[in-house]
């Protein structure tokens, strides 16, 4: 099986090979990849217990940044190492780490790759966030005796059709794992479905409830006095944006600031190399566009007078604090068909949101937001500029949902303290 699992991985990895070399996301870490790891990481492993910890991108990793502080507390004789796939969940691992603490992109999931990695690092715990499988790596660690967690476990509604048609292979798999820790019953539910044994499975909530704003007002005044936003200016922030999205926005926001001049945008895509792109749409509109990138020169900021102007983020890891300035959020990734992106973030710093309907990826999640009055979910182009001129005109109304927001973070917090306590009572 795993022959023939081989073959049809490097057969695809011809193919897709061209695509990872010449697309921003995908490229580096090329050596890490192929199982060369960092002379770091080599170090790190041979003198240290290791627990491995695997997210594939920057909204894991923060699942990941949440559980960490708590492991390295409950495991202080052991040393953590973070793996991602992407490059911007790799900085954004880097940004988590202390001293004795590595990073590297995973290895292609070919056996003779991961188990020489597997060897080198020999985790004592491997902890995958998310619903990661990979079979080989899976099975390489199994057999070299790591206990395999799998933490903050989701089935979205598209992806398990897609389980069910493999469920023979998933079933192999999720045997492996120690423990299984889903996000909501009904993730549970599939995942006992899928064939994982119902004695590992419990269900822990989701980490980023639990996630720690400190001096969020503080970074909003000094972030807003570096963008030369007015008191009174309302700033719109549509974070993690993906294709098709930006016209919408564009759109009303144009049409809006004919009658609120003070209205501000940021746009935040989902993937900074459509940069240029977004600039084209932005002036195709008659707007300026201001990269955040560009804001500073020589370390001092530029000003910033244009009302006429869009911002665009084109940097890593500057969306929390753009949220922490805006007074309206727009979660995007679900006006159009791509499944939404987390909206607890903004709501934990008492942000009134409005996400689309597409939002299948985190439906757990927005169930729960809507069941609290802590967002507001829209339907195109229309409903997007309807909900938008109705947080401008009722500014009580505003300022209920973000507390409501707030609310519904502290009410479904708790989830790292019942992971963390799985994990050590599996751990001997």
């Amino acid at each position: 099986m795993r022959i023939l699992y081989n073959l049809a991985f490097i057969i695809f990895g011809i193919f897709y090979m061209p695509y990872m070399i010449f697309t921003k996301r995908y490229r580096y870490g090329m050596k890490d990849r192929f199982g060369f790891l960092p002379e770091k990481i080599k170090s790190i492993c041979s003198k240290n217990k290791i627990i491995w910890v695997h997210a594939v991108s920057v909204g894991e990793i923060k699942a990941a940044g949440i559980l960490a502080p708590l492991l390295r507390k409950a495991f202080p004789s052991h040393a953590l190492i973070f793996s991602t796939v992407t490059h911007t969940g790799n900085k954004a691992a880097r940004a988590i780490i202390t001293g004795n603490e590595g990073v590297f992109f995973l290895p292609f999931d070919v056996s003779f790759i991961v188990d020489r990695v597997v060897k080198a690092v020999s985790p004592e715990i491997f902890i995958s966030m998310e619903t990661e499988l990979w079979p080989n790596l899976i099975h390489s660690l199994y057999k070299s005796g790591s206990r395999l967690i799998l933490a903050n476990g989701r089935i979205s509604n598209r992806s398990y059709p897609r389980y069910k048609k493999g469920r023979f292979f998933i079933e192999v798999l999720l045997k492996k794992f120690s423990l299984i820790l889903m996000q909501s019953s009904q993730d549970a539910a599939r995942i006992i479905a899928l064939g994982a044994p119902e004695e590992k499975v419990f269900v822990t909530g989701n980490l980023k409830f639990d996630i720690q704003v400190s001096n969020f007002e503080t970074n909003r005044i000094e972030l807003r006095e570096k963008l030369n936003l007015k008191e009174d200016d309302m700033f719109l922030v549509a974070g993690s944006t993906h294709r098709g999205e930006e016209t919408s926005i564009i759109g009303c926001f144009s049409k809006l600031k004919k009658e609120y001049k003070n209205l501000r945008l940021l746009i935040a895509p989902r993937h900074i190399e459509r940069a240029e792109e977004i600039e084209k749409l932005i002036s195709k509109t008659g707007f300026k566009s201001i990269r955040i990138s560009n804001l500073f020169t020589n370390g001092e900021r530029r000003t910033v007078n244009d009302e006429q102007s869009v911002f665009l983020l084109d940097t890593i890891g500057e969306l929390r604090s753009m949220y922490s300035a805006a007074d309206i959020v727009f979660v995007g990734g679900s006006l159009v068909k791509k499944g939404g992106q987390n909206p607890i973030e903004p709501a934990s710093m008492m942000k009134p949101i409005i996400f689309g309907k597409y939002t299948f990826n985190f439906q757990d999640v927005i169930k729960i937001f809507l069941e609290n009055n802590s967002g507001v979910e829209v339907d195109g182009k229309e409903g997007l500029y309807s909900a938008l001129k109705l947080f401008l005109d009722n500014p009580g109304y505003r300022n209920k949902l973000g507390i409501n927001a707030k609310d519904t973070i502290i009410k479904n917090s708790g989830s790292s303290q019942r992971t963390i306590n799985l994990i050590l009572s599996n751990s001997f």
